[in-house]
């Protein structure tokens, strides 16, 4: 994107290198590397920078002289500079916006879009001494008599300040708007401006409270965007993720975040939505997504205590434009329910259908993928857009606001103009901040002096969106005043933009994401495809599900990019999180087991680390027949954070051996959950058989050896009985 301050350092560059005195000859170079060390030779002193910002935001009219601010900034820690500056002034007016960019920009003098304009100094002052380290600014007039002389004509003008120090010439460039009232100028453009308003680059798919409260404070940077932007002419462009945070606390949101939700309900600007968590959604298609990305459950945040009276949180109002974003109206929830995932994501938007891809971003495959997401429009930066010229003519043919790619409708947003508001934001020094106003005032003149005029319109129309990045927002208002003070531009809402034609065919130039982010990205969806899948687990899945995805929108927030070292940090960690989660249900492995009988039971123990409880599915398979599993499917539940054992029945096949008993643990949708280790059973069901048989016998043994033991005994009785008998017989007949 063209930037006037950053400009000013490509100039001095590119005029270094066209004005620097003459390089040594070979020899002269030889022989000086044979002197000196190059290891121990003292950098070269950076070259002093030049900022030209013409008053009256760069306006000039015929009988009246113009000033112009010289800012000279001397980075060196040693050296003094002390040079005249030389001012310089085209007599050809711009023709295109596409030219005065290129000329602003610096890259018409590396070739890359046409040639310079010619210039001639038209005066010379000599600057004060301005120390090491110091910023110090000249003020040059440029006589009337010399601006009448120049230029005969309404239209911009280009104007360039240059220093020659050491040899090395500096320049800075700027423009002029020859406003001759006695020539015609055109009709005012229409500027729709969109403004962002975003949350600072997160992880968690919600704004944690502590957060919510400080963005939200008197001092916060939501407060501060909002202030910066509401009740001005400009579209507000929010970020979903903000509202749905604030939201979802039901009454125990922070009466800061609160109130500031209900500023932005009152606020009289038109308001777009952002992707939620303002989502990378040409990366994540580029990823390999096939539909923009959106949040599918907030139910894992939401207790049903913090929704008994709170109207003024949930409560949606009408949409006007049914969209991805928007909802219809819902029932205020009671007591004893939530928020639905509509209500939660419910505004009243002017549009939720217009696309905004981060800028420099897409390629001609993400438009379809945008529109049968619901997006009818896609905001396209005019650097990746062209129409075709009209045969014979030189100049870039200019671009309407409201145009097509194929058969896919794009807003152009015009870069030149958007490049002019975002320095005016940006800028740190008023020399910067003017300079940047000239630019913003010079290209809408050109714009509206050239560009394309829809049938009905009086004038042209023209869109330019503020970046992402962080910027100074509270300037908007005075940036907006330039606007509005231009005969030749007036803001102008959205909806004057929306109801154009989109009727003129451009030319999308792709400018693919690097390969690693879309790498990463692309694991990021693979990962949130596995846990959509393993939430089946869970009686309600969308705890598990709908987390993960507010989580993976956040990690695709734009509010990365300029932080992709930390973005790094965040994906690993996510990953991390969704390993630990993948493995969070399993079987605990067991021994191996030695199965003497025909049927027994296999006692398996599966843990759940979740902090919700799991039904799942214990599938077992033998290895081969000679063990037969009755019960192959076994049903079981767990409580969170708990472990739960479970009992397999078996029973002894057609054989005697090892048996490998494979596990799969299954989601009652049938979902592979985990794959544990297999149990080697060695199966020795013939040892029942042989046992009975030896109890037997040893029970035969014991009751026949008993049982003859008694019989001898008895007959051992007997027969001393029947010797006693004998005894006595033969006692008595002695005696008689």
């Amino acid at each position: 994107m063209s930037r006037v301050a950053p400009a000013i350092a490509a100039c001095a560059l590119i005029a270094g290198a066209l004005f620097a005195t003459p390089a040594p000859s070979p020899a002269q170079a030889v022989e000086v590397s044979a002197e000196v060390d190059p290891a121990s030779a003292p950098a070269p002193a950076p070259a002093p920078a030049l900022t030209l910002a013409p008053a009256n935001d760069g306006v000039a009219t015929p009988g009246s002289e113009l000033q112009l601010a010289v800012e000279i900034a001397n980075p060196s820690d040693g050296r003094t500079v002390d040079t005249p500056v030389t001012v310089s002034l085209g007599d050809t007016a711009f023709d295109s916006v596409s030219a005065l960019g290129s000329w602003l920009d610096g890259s018409d003098a590396s070739g890359e879009a046409g040639a310079a304009p010619e210039l001639a100094p038209v005066t010379s002052v000599a600057s004060t001494v301005v120390s090491p380290g110091v910023t110090h600014t000249v003020q040059v007039t440029l006589p009337a008599a010399q601006l009448d002389a120049a230029l005969d004509s309404w239209g911009v003008y280009p104007v360039s300040v240059s220093a020659t120090i050491d040899g090395v010439t500096t320049v800075a460039r700027s423009t002029i708007v020859w406003n001759d009232p006695a020539a015609s100028a055109p009709a005012p453009a229409d500027l729709t401006v969109i403004a962002p308003i975003t949350s600072v680059a997160s992880s968690t798919g919600l704004i944690q409270p502590a957060a919510l409260e400080a963005f939200t404070s008197d001092s916060g940077v939501l407060t501060r965007e909002l202030e910066a932007v509401i009740d001005q002419p400009v579209t507000i462009a929010v970020d979903p993720r903000i509202i749905v945070s604030i939201r979802a606390l039901g009454s125990a949101a922070p009466d800061s975040a609160v109130a500031w939700l209900q500023r932005l309900d009152q606020a009289s600007n038109p308001i777009i939505p952002l992707t939620f968590g303002d989502s990378d959604i040409s990366g994540e298609r580029q990823a390999g997504a096939t539909q923009v990305l959106q949040p599918t459950s907030f139910s894992y945040a939401l207790r049903g205590a913090d929704f008994t009276d709170v109207d003024e949180l949930i409560e949606p109002t009408a949409t006007p434009d049914a969209g991805v974003a928007a909802a219809s109206p819902s029932p205020t929830p009671s007591a004893s329910t939530v928020p639905t995932l509509e209500q939660l994501l419910a505004w009243d938007y002017t549009s939720s259908t217009i696309a905004w891809p981060r800028g420099g971003t897409v390629v001609g495959d993400d438009l379809p993928v945008f529109a049968s997401s619901g997006y009818e429009r896609t905001i396209v930066d005019s650097e990746q857009l062209s129409a075709t010229p009209e045969e014979g003519d030189p100049a870039p043919a200019p671009m309407a606001a409201t145009a097509r790619v194929g058969d896919q409708q794009v807003l152009v947003s015009d870069h030149v103009v958007s490049s002019a508001l975002h320095d005016a934001l940006s800028a740190t020094t008023g020399p910067g901040r003017d300079a940047a106003y000239a630019a913003l005032s010079a290209s809408l003149a050109v714009a509206a002096e050239h560009g394309i005029v829809p049938s009905g319109s009086p004038g042209v129309k023209v869109l330019a969106v503020l970046d992402r990045e962080t910027m100074n927002l509270g300037d908007l208002g005075a940036a907006m005043a330039v606007v509005s003070d231009s005969p030749w531009s007036q803001p102008s809402p959205l909806d004057t933009l929306l109801t154009g034609a989109f009727e003129q065919p451009l030319t999308l130039t792709d400018a693919p994401q690097p390969a690693e982010r879309i790498e990463r990205i692309s694991a990021l969806l693979s990962d949130a495809r596995g846990i959509d899948a393993f939430s089946s687990v869970l009686l309600d899945p969308s705890l598990l599900s709908g987390s993960q995805q507010a989580n993976l929108l956040a990690l695709l927030s734009n509010a990365w990019t300029t932080n992709t070292g930390g973005w790094s940090v965040a994906v690993d960690a996510a990953r991390e999180t969704t390993a630990t989660t993948l493995g969070a249900v399993q079987i605990v492995d067991g021994s191996n087991i030695n199965m003497v009988a025909n049927q027994a039971n296999l006692p398996v123990t599966l843990s759940n680390e979740l902090p919700y409880p799991v039904n799942v599915v214990v599938h077992v398979t033998p290895s081969n027949g000679r063990l037969v599993v009755e019960k192959s499917d076994i049903e079981v539940t767990i409580e969170a954070n708990s472990r739960k054992g479970a009992q397999i029945p078996l029973e002894a096949g057609v054989a005697n051996g090892p048996v490998t008993l494979r596990f799969q643990v299954l989601s009652p949708t049938g979902v592979l959950v985990s794959v544990p280790s297999p149990v080697l059973v060695n199966v020795s069901a013939d040892w029942e058989t042989w046992g009975t048989v030896i109890v037997a016998i040893l029970l035969v043994l014991l009751f026949g050896f008993g049982l003859v033991r008694n019989i001898l005994r008895r007959r051992k009785r007997i027969r001393e009985a029947t010797d006693d008998t004998d005894a006595t017989d033969e006692t008595d007949a002695s005696h008689g």
